[in-house]
């Protein structure tokens, strides 16, 4: 009976193991799902950016949808009117995806460079999104989560993973043009 027993759990680990390998091979559709949203953003395509937000976004935000894309456009038409605009968007590499509450979770780095006008030069910024998969990885949602610490994320977002991580964003790097 014992060796039953052991041979089981051994069975269960290996398991395990090879079914985190193949979620991790999932991480460059979480890069390419996110490099659709950037570009989107780029291109000011609001709609289709804000297919990637987190439907739990959508549905809290009064409005839902259509407030958030009007409150983007008032955004964007802001950073234009003070002589800004951003020039690209893109991430890094995706952290190790973590199976937890039926759902695929990350974090991933996000890039993003903005011409600027006074003082003229270019901006470059860092924040981190979590990418959410509630379809084991065909479809991905992202947060931007910078503003807010993980337990803070997990009063929104109670099924989010304690194993995430948020990291702090960098200062902002200001390159001059000449």
């Amino acid at each position: 009976m014992k060796r039953i027993v052991t041979l089981v759990s051994i069975v269960l680990v290996v398991n395990a193991a090879y079914a985190q390998a193949d979620i991790q091979k999932l991480r460059p559709t979480v890069k390419a799902a996110a490099k659709k949203m950037n570009d989107a953003l780029v291109k000011k395509n609001l709609q289709e950016f804000v297919k990637t937000t987190h439907p739990r976004v959508l549905a809290s935000t009064p409005g839902g949808a259509e407030k958030i894309i009007k409150d983007l456009e008032s955004q964007l038409a802001a950073i234009e009117n003070d002589g800004a605009n951003i020039v690209s968007a893109w991430t890094g590499e995706a952290s190790p995806i973590i199976d937890t509450a039926g759902e695929y979770q990350c974090t991933i780095p996000q890039y993003m460079k903005r011409n600027l006008k006074d003082p003229k030069g270019v901006l470059t910024t860092q924040t981190t999104l979590i990418a959410t998969s509630p379809d084991k990885g065909k479809t991905w949602y992202f947060v931007d989560a910078t503003d807010k610490t993980l337990t803070q994320w997990k009063t929104v977002f109670p099924t989010l993973s304690s194993k995430l991580v948020i990291k702090p964003s960098p200062e902002p790097k200001f390159e001059a043009k000449k």
